[in-house]
């Protein structure tokens, strides 16, 4: 049975963050929505398949790949916590985990 997915405030910041940059950057709405689709799409997975993503040095936090982005999660016993959305472009020490 699926997990129910709960995003975090920062994970929610940072999902805005990307859709505002492309908006921006294109001068159209069509990548971000693209983007919006992949990851929620990827939390879906992840709400079925909970193990299915990379584990971390951190304690029940893995990280599914989606694109050029990683979504990093918590598997708790009821729910799973998206952490954060990360543009794998970025310096690696700016996660903030």
């Amino acid at each position: 049975m699926a997990k129910k997915v709960r995003w975090t405030t920062r994970s929610i910041i940072d999902r805005t963050n990307i859709y505002k940059y492309w908006l921006e950057r294109n001068q159209s709405d069509a990548y971000p929505e693209k983007l919006e689709y992949l990851f929620e799409k990827s939390a879906e997975l992840i709400a079925n398949f909970p193990n299915i993503g990379t584990r971390t040095d951190y304690r029940n936090v893995y990280s599914k790949v989606v694109r050029y982005y990683k979504i990093f999660y918590r598997i708790e016993t009821d729910e799973i916590q998206i952490l954060r959305v990360w543009d794998t472009r970025q310096h690696p020490y700016k996660t903030g985990l």
